[in-house]
């Protein structure tokens, strides 16, 4: 969620608690930002709770959080700050989740990244590779490759559905990034038409 869009949705705020937040804990010398937006739960009570009110919570890499909090989780570990005091924080994080995963964000290396593998924990948009279209003739040589280049003999490959941004509807099974090549390659040698899309 870029700085923009945040001050548009703190723009429509009108809770005392509602608004930008900054870590009291400082890591590789980072505070993090947060946007609380109350949830409206329809049911007014005179003497609520500090864990009993409940807000979405909006990061600058990922956006709005799956999971909300409570403001007595909330003033635990934020302190709510006018909105000038945050952009640093957040344009920071936001510029930096394009590339650089949270661990190495927030520690200054990521022990994956460190031994040659990717990590992408944080990151804005993610790659997903997906094998889709008419696999099922090919659905044992897929599993072959997976099974030998990536161990997962014992989990079972998982069916999975998307729709891109412009509304295209794929069904297919993803493919771990270690294995992609190697599946290219045994599903090319006796194809007679090879395509790769990007999404």
């Amino acid at each position: 969620m870029s700085w923009d869009e945040a001050i548009e949705k703190w723009s429509e705020l009108t809770g005392a608690k509602e608004g930008f937040y900054i870590s009291h804990q400082i890591r590789n010398s980072k505070h993090t930002a947060i946007l609380a937006v109350a949830i409206d739960t329809g049911v007014k009570k005179k003497s609520e709770s500090k864990k009993d009110q409940m807000y979405y919570v909006y990061r600058p890499n990922t956006g709005l959080q799956f999971r909300q909090e409570s403001l007595a989780e909330l003033e635990k570990k934020y302190k709510k700050v006018q909105s000038d005091e945050a952009q640093e924080a957040w344009t920071q994080q936001h510029e930096a989740s394009v590339s650089t995963c949270s661990h190495a964000y927030w520690q200054g290396n990521c022990r994956n990244m460190s031994v040659g593998h990717d990590c992408e924990v944080g990151l804005r948009r993610r790659t997903y590779n997906v094998v889709s279209g008419s696999v099922l003739s090919v659905w044992s040589r897929v599993e072959s490759v997976l099974a030998n280049k990536c161990g997962t003999h014992n989990n079972k490959m998982q069916v999975i559905r998307l729709k891109t941004e412009d509304g295209f509807k794929i069904v297919g099974t993803m493919i771990p990034k270690n294995c992609v090549e190697s599946l290219i390659e045994a599903l090319s040698s006796d194809a007679e038409k090879v395509e790769e899309k990007t999404f």
